[in-house]
């Protein structure tokens, strides 16, 4: 089925769940990372992942 889709609608289709999807499982670990060891390089840099998605989310 996903064969059938258009490239522009698969796109989309990635881009309004996917990236959401996966912008709140970076948000949780870096809070779990966060609360565990304080902030750290990874947790700066899962937090500058979060932003992409969710500046992503905005537009």
């Amino acid at each position: 089925m996903w064969v059938f889709l258009s490239a522009r609608l698969r796109q989309w289709a990635i881009f309004a769940v996917a990236v959401p999807v996966l912008t709140v499982l970076v948000r949780t670990v870096r809070r779990r990372l966060e609360a565990k060891s304080g902030t750290t390089k990874v947790t700066r840099a899962l937090g500058k992942v979060e932003q992409v998605g969710q500046r992503r989310k905005r537009r």
